[in-house]
């Protein structure tokens, strides 16, 4: 006879309904579905910023290299000093499919895909289908979300590299939660904030079960810090290679923002506030309280046949997640989508948060009432899917395809033979290179940002941003060559862009 299951089996932290075949399967199809319909445009969609200046070029020139990625051989204006692997990956892609918008999208929506699935399968997995649902739904009208979910970026692997990192902890797979960390850290080093979340869940779970001294659960917490030795390999190579650790300058942005006491909510407006988010938070506090008021407790999971960490566990292992995103980006340079990861675990906690005191056993029509901060939030999400930002935060919603479309109509015509284009970044890149979808031919374009005074360039055309803070000097030089301005283009919600000529 088989002897009786561990008492720890019991407090197992899935829903009512353990998950199977059919959720994978059905999250894999509805999230693929998701991501085909809610586009801001094509796969060929131009890259965009610091896709095309930093990781698209870099990822070329990986390809154009034999797919060597060695530090201090790959070149730092494109490494940055990151670990390679977004760069490897791409870099193949290209070698075998050519450079192309096309190419180097289809790259990542695998991995947004995966984000989006994963949500569900871990708000099932920790509380039930209703809660995976809700969360998913919150995460798939995030425009944040969406939007970076279609660019070339890191920021996308390390959301699905995270998710499925708590997911297969979720399961008991700290193995397999381990090298999921590792590939996040290799594709950034902010990766290690999901890995150091799923380290701490562990080390949470064997001390409230008392196993850290068994060899069990010492197993387990010295697997979790896999992805820790992997960012200390990465640093120690290139340290050997290119002669430093750390990049020399994240070190010095890393020194030169100053720390105020603001710093400390730099990560959570986009989190909790943005776009409806507000909504599901208030929900999800209002749940807390009816909940803690309640004197009956759900009945205990069926036990199950190996380890998994308690529910608090994993959720410990997310809010350590967030707060390590909040203590390091108080000090760093800071772009929303940096916090990307934590969007889908502070989504499940908060939609299981919701669904928690409504117990489908005693369903009644009051228990619908959590969809309502839900649906809320996604009717907010997807109305924001398209708004207009603040001037450069255009990749927080759709509204960067509408400056992709004003880009492309302004350098209509620009990459004829000669042709010489004075103008600002990201105009300059977009005009160099014309596997980023711009234009037809690769095209001259002079920075004017590293233009002296006294400097006299040649050039044929200019494009003028109006809100850079070089706008005025472009047009005088364009003045002075005998140009006036010949049209003005704005597609949507983007900024408009000036096109002078003779």
């Amino acid at each position: 006879m088989p002897g009786p299951v561990p008492p720890r089996a019991a407090a197992a932290p899935r829903g009512e309904t353990p998950i199977g075949v059919v959720d994978i399967v059905a999250g894999l199809a509805l999230a693929t579905a998701w991501v085909a319909v809610v586009r801001p445009g094509g796969l060929d969609l131009p890259f965009f910023w610091d896709e095309a200046d930093v990781y698209v070029p870099g990822s070329v020139w990986v390809a154009d290299h034999g797919l060597d990625v060695t530090p201090g051989v790959f070149p730092d204006d494109y490494s940055r000093g990151h670990p390679p692997l977004l760069y490897l990956l791409a870099g193949a892609a290209f070698a075998a499919f050519g450079a192309s918008p096309t190419v180097g999208h289809a790259l990542v929506l695998p991995f947004t895909v995966a984000a989006l699935a994963g949500t569900y399968l871990l708000g099932a997995q920790l509380f039930d289908r209703r809660a995976g649902a809700a969360a998913a739904l919150g995460l798939g009208v995030t425009p944040l979300f969406m939007s970076m979910g279609n660019m070339l970026l890191p920021e996308m692997p390390l959301t699905a590299l995270a998710v499925l990192s708590f997911l297969a902890l979720a399961r008991g797979r700290v193995g397999v939660a381990a090298a999921l960390g590792a590939a996040a850290v290799l594709m950034k080093e902010t990766g290690i904030f999901a890995a150091a979340g799923v380290g701490a869940a562990v080390l949470f779970d064997a001390w409230q079960q008392k196993t850290l001294r068994t060899r069990a659960g010492a197993l387990r917490v010295a697997l979790s810090t896999a992805p820790l030795w992997a960012l200390g390999l990465f640093f120690v190579w290139q340290k050997g290679t290119a002669g430093y650790f750390v990049y020399p300058h994240h070190a010095n942005l890393f020194a030169d923002r100053p720390f105020e006491a603001a710093n400390l909510v730099t990560v959570f407006p986009s989190l909790l506030a943005w776009h409806g988010r507000w909504a599901l938070g208030l929900g999800a506090v209002l749940a807390v309280g009816i909940a803690s008021r309640q004197t009956t407790s759900a009945p205990a999971p069926a036990p199950l046949a190996r380890w998994t960490p308690s529910r608090a566990a994993v959720l410990v292992g997310a809010l350590v997640l967030g707060l390590a995103n909040a203590a390091f980006f108080a000090k760093m340079f800071w772009l929303e989508r940096y916090a990307l990861p934590v969007h889908p675990l502070l989504l499940v906690a908060a939609c299981g948060a919701l669904f928690r005191p409504a117990t489908p056993e005693r369903a009644t029509p009051a228990h619908a009432l959590p969809w309502v901060p839900v649906l809320a939030t996604a009717l907010l999400g997807a109305l924001s899917m398209r708004a207009p930002t603040t001037a450069d935060s255009e990749e927080h919603t759709f509204a960067y395809a509408d400056v992709i479309a004003t880009h492309r109509a302004a350098f209509e015509g620009l990459d004829r033979p000669g042709a010489r284009v004075l103008t600002t970044w990201p105009m300059t890149v977009e005009l160099r290179h014309a596997y980023l979808g711009y234009v037809a031919r690769d095209t001259e374009a002079p920075d004017a940002r590293y233009l002296e005074p006294g400097d006299d360039v040649a050039f044929t055309d200019a494009v003028v941003n109006p809100s850079s803070d070089l706008a005025d000097a472009v047009r005088d030089r364009a003045r002075r060559r005998g140009m006036r301005l010949r049209s003005t283009h704005r597609v949507g919600v983007a900024p408009p862009l000036e096109r002078w000529g003779p």
